[in-house]
């Protein structure tokens, strides 16, 4: 596939012109091509698409855009696409040479390194090859302030390779063969004074004298005139010789770098030896791209790159090998400085100091190096102009440092490493290294190490995961095994795991990983310190500036303000907006820094300020969104916040923070008081419930429920046992869950509390269903029911009546259900409860599926779900999906339904959800059989009856049992159909499960008729 821009914008595919089908499509592949393999963000796209007039939601046309792109793009024979969103913006994934642009500067660029080395007839054929390429003004047919800008800026490379060709046509003395072009690319670039010097040349050289003085002539008037300049010193040097009737081959120009080149030697060359790079591939084809463009590189006179990224993540290495290989792009030499940013004792050098390395470099004699920096900067930028070099400025401090060490109209590249972001430097285009990915940080370890000692592929990928996939620390400890021939991989594995602080045993002779570390750290102010550490001290994966204020005592303002700080430094990072976190060898050395350098009372208090925090934020939210929960107050610090603005927010906020507050809760435990953790355990309960994570906050509950024993609290003991209730039922511990509600009821009961008694009744009911036991489950819903209709609580009167419906619909009771299912969506309503009214339109859909009333289904299904995209959990939307999916067979929608199906499912299993897991592998193993794919149905319903049968869902177990017989039976089968049918009436029997036992009943006499 390629990609044309010079001219239309087009692809090319198989030979095939094809156009994308909107000027807009094609704004957005010119702007990818043009960055490609750079990630062009969203909101660059959005300004060149729209300027300043943009529609109501452009990032939603812009996924219109670009989804159409995909489509349009995608290779041949597979669904891939080479437009990919990264980030917050999309790229082009495609090699350079597949674009006409990056062809034709490759091939011009080719034309003139042959032209330096004499191969004029190989430049003249690289200009030919080149030629068609360019079919017309660049982004035809669109307009707009930015394709304007890039045909300014791309059409001079046109005229680059014109001038190339007109040079070698001057040299061999076709004077007239180039005239015409030249006259014509004058007429154009009127005020361009290279083209001058070539026509005034090619007309002297036909006789044409008094023509070429008046081209000079007009040269000078309009400069005069529009831009208030005198002709350079080459075009003025010119027409006096033509004056004086010097010679035209006297005046034809006859190579300047030629003769540098001879006057001083081999080009110099001080790049240090390349080391055998591993992995880095699309970092080294973008950093290949930007060498191979060189000076032709949108935007800017002179390619500047910069590598950033952590100390130790191989960003010099990446430099010089890229460097290395492609030599031969850079005839006058490659050239490398270290700035010394993270040298240690000696502080950074200045630019003063690297210039004079510079220009002594190159041969400039002692005497003739300016001693200000100005004129240091002049002369550097002077030498360059002819030049075509590679500079490779290694471990730059910062911008200012940088930039007196650009050269100014030059063909040379400047590729520039940091640890710190480099903002502020125009034109400059960014490489950000990050850890290497697994198998890459094996091959690395490998390499260093050989193949012999490193056969143990697990052994391996434990030593590279605890080295943090850091290129650093994996040289030093395959540095620490080489020297130890008697080791094996597991005496080095034992090291890194039996110190007490893994980072001190990252070290290798006088080599230590820390120390990398603390060069980095050292340099940052006090303040700037002081947060690094304390970020130490955070148990969570991320961290957010209000986080940060709990844990520093700063105003979120200034922590937001610092963290910006670390991360220009990389010594953090921000994998999502407004959220950083500390890689794994980092958060060590934070942490070990902690410990070392702040009294142990200032970090338990920290630690209690930031546990504090999140209990305060995740109790507002817990009220927000689930108030109808018997709550335990969370003393004062519940008042330090107030409600959150909506319930939607109040989601976010724990979806977000839910690592962070899993980690937090358990650490509270550690820390101490119990009490705190007790209550965190608590609060987080709701949402615990909500999500389905049951299996995570068992453990945490369980703990909870012991506290309040040792301390006689008993109302919070019975309420931190309902949470443990359903904590267990989503865990699928069911007789442990009925266990823990029983208890529950009974201190409840002795309370005499009715709210905490209707609770405990609810939550029981659920693990009573689950275990096939409706008939008693109805009798606990319905006491709960009693319960809150003598109170005015509507809100509590609608869930009892939601809850006592749900288990009527599976007792076959239709119409009592579906009158307490429309009471309750009434209540729901009434009270705003958005969540549990798309529960009550789910559950209504049911109803109206028993009553084969598909289109109402459909409906109420479709109502819940877009109730739930905006108030609910991935897994109640999970849940409303498997029910359309189940649905939409009626409808004939067999791939609808196996694609519903197939989005829950994973969303099922992250929740630990194995009752509705089951029902979902059911749902599809019964699609699999209509499509006629027997073995793969008969796998569905058999990991459905696993699954059922692992938590003891009686009716999930029945459900799959009866439809593994359907398939059997359909294909054949049917021995395996009666033997699966006679258990799925066994089961149907012992639960009182009247409908799955007479479907039983049915087909086992169809089998034995």
């Amino acid at each position: 596939m390629e990609f044309r821009i010079l001219g239309s914008v087009d692809m090319v595919v198989d030979g095939e012109v094809r156009r994308p089908g909107s000027i807009k499509e094609r704004i957005v592949l010119a702007s990818l091509a043009l960055d490609v393999r750079k990630s062009v963000s969203s909101d660059t796209l959005i300004n060149r698409l729209w300027e300043d007039r943009p529609p109501v939601s452009p990032r939603g046309n812009l996924r219109s855009l670009t989804s159409r792109l995909r489509k349009a793009t995608k290779h041949p024979g597979t669904h891939q696409s080479p437009v990919v969103q990264q980030d917050h913006g999309y790229l082009l994934d495609v090699v350079p040479q597949s674009i006409d642009l990056y062809r034709y500067l490759g091939l011009s660029a080719r034309a003139r390194h042959l032209v330096d080395g004499g191969d004029d007839e190989g430049a003249l054929q690289a200009l030919d090859e080149a030629a068609p390429l360019w079919r017309g003004d660049p982004l035809a047919g669109i307009t707009g302030l930015w394709a304007e800008e890039v045909r300014r800026s791309l059409t001079p490379r046109l005229l680059a390779a014109a001038l190339i060709r007109a040079g070698i046509g001057l040299r061999r003395g076709h004077f007239a063969d180039i005239v015409g072009a030249l006259v014509s690319l004058t007429s154009q670039y009127p005020e361009d004074q290279r083209l001058a010097e070539y026509l005034m040349l090619a007309l002297y050289g036909c006789g044409r004298t008094s023509e070429a003085l008046q081209v000079y002539q007009r040269t000078w008037r309009r400069l005069r005139e529009e831009s208030g300049v005198e002709p350079d010193h080459r075009l003025r040097r010119l027409q006096k010789s033509i004056l004086r009737n010097v010679p035209v081959g006297e005046l034809v120009p006859g190579g300047v770098r030629e003769q540098l080149r001879s006057a001083t030697g081999p080009p110099p060359d001080n790049l240090p030896p390349a080391a055998g790079l591993v992995g880095r591939d699309q970092e080294r084809s973008a950093l290949r791209g930007a060498l191979e463009r060189g000076e032709s590189a949108v935007g800017g006179s002179v390619a500047l790159e910069a590598i950033e990224g952590m100390s130790g993540v191989g960003k010099t290495a990446l430099a010089v090998a890229v460097g290395r290989e492609m030599r031969h792009l850079f005839p006058d030499g490659l050239i490398y400085i270290n700035l010394r940013a993270h040298a240690g004792a000696s502080a950074p050098m200045s630019p003063a100091a690297a210039l004079d390395f510079l220009l002594r470099f190159l041969g400039t004699p002692t005497d003739r190096i300016p001693r200000d920096l100005d004129s240091a900067t002049s002369l550097w930028r002077a030498m360059l102009t002819q030049r075509r070099v590679l500079v490779l400025l290694d471990d730059a401090a910062d911008p200012g440092q940088v930039r007196p060490l650009l050269p100014g109209d030059s063909p040379s590249v400047v590729v520039v490493t940091s640890r710190r972001r480099l903002v502020g430097i125009p034109g400059l285009r960014r490489i950000t290294l990050s850890m290497l990915p697994e198998r890459d940080a094996i091959a690395l370890f490998r390499r260093l190490v050989g193949e012999e000692r490193t056969r143990d592929d697990a052994e391996v990928a434990d030593i590279v995961r605890l080295s943090g996939y850091l290129p650093l620390a994996l040289e030093i400890m395959a540095g620490r095994l080489n020297s130890h021939p008697t080791w094996s991989l597991s005496d080095l594995t034992r090291r890194l795991l039996g110190s007490s602080q893994r980072i001190s045993a990252i070290r290798d002779g006088d080599r230590e990983i820390w120390r990398a570390f603390e060069f980095s750290y050292r340099l940052l102010t006090g303040e700037q310190q002081c947060l690094f550490r304390r970020l130490g001290l955070h148990v969570g994966p991320d961290i957010t500036p209000e986080a940060v204020a709990a844990l520093t005592g700063m105003t979120s303002h200034r922590a937001e303000h610092l963290l910006e700080d670390l991360l220009d430094r990389y010594l953090i990072q921000e994998l999502v907006p407004g959220r950083y976190s500390l890689h794994d060898l980092l958060r060590e050395y934070a942490q070990i820094l902690a410990s070392s350098e702040e009294p142990e009372t200032e970090r338990a208090a920290a630690k209690g300020q930031l546990i504090d925090f999140y209990l305060r934020y995740a109790d507002a939210a817990d009220r927000t969104l689930y108030p109808h929960r018997p709550r335990t107050p969370v003393d004062a610090v519940a008042h330090t916040i107030s409600e959150w603005a909506d319930q939607a927010q109040a989601r976010t906020w724990l979806g977000a923070e839910r690592e962070n507050l899993l980690a937090t809760a358990e650490h509270a435990w550690h820390v101490g008081p119990p009490r705190r953790a007790a209550l965190f355990a608590h609060v987080l309960a709701g949402f615990h419930d909500a999500e389905r994570l049951g299996s995570v906050a068992a453990e945490l509950i369980r703990r909870a429920a012991a506290y309040w024993r040792t301390t006689e609290e008993r109302a919070e003991e019975a309420r931190a046992l309902i949470d443990l209730c359903a904590a267990r039922t989503h865990a699928g511990l069911l007789p442990d869950a009925v266990t823990a509600g029983k208890r529950a009821l009974d201190l409840a009961r002795s309370l005499g509390d009715a709210d905490i008694v209707a609770e405990a009744l609810t939550r029981l009911s659920l693990p009573e269903t689950f275990l096939g036991n409706r008939h008693g489950a109805a009798e606990l819903q319905r006491e709960a029911l009693d319960i809150w209709l003598r109170t005015s609580d509507r809100s509590q009167s609608a869930r009892a009546q939601n809850n006592l419906a749900i288990t009527l619909l599976h007792l076959g009771d239709l119409d009592t259900a579906q009158e307490l299912f429309q009471s309750a969506l009434k209540g729901f309503e009434a009270s705003g409860h958005h969540r549990l009214m798309g529960l009550a339109h789910n559950n209504l859909g049911d109803i109206f599926g028993e009553r084969d009333k598909p289109g109402e289904a459909r409906s109420s299904y479709e109502r819940a779900l877009r109730i739930f995209e905006t108030h609910g959990s991935a897994v109640e939307r999970a849940t409303v999906q498997l029910n359309l999916a189940d649905l939409l067979q009626h409808f004939g929608e067999f791939d609808a339904s196996l694609d519903l199906y197939e989005k829950a499912l994973p969303v099922l299993r992250d929740a630990g959800e194995r009752r509705t897991e089951s029902i979902v592998l059911n749902g599809i193993g019964v699609i699999l059989r209509r499509q006629g794919r027997r073995e793969a149905s008969v796998r569905h319903h058999e990991e459905a009856l696993r699954a059922a049968r692992a938590i003891g869902a009686a009716p999930e177990e029945a459900q799959a049992l009866l439809d593994m017989a359907a398939t059997e039976h359909d294909f054949g089968a049917d021995e395996a159909a009666a033997s699966s049918a006679a258990a799925a009436l066994e089961v149907a029997r012992r639960i009182g499960a009247e409908s799955e036992a007479a479907r039983a009943q049915e087909l086992l006499s169809v089998l034995r008729s």
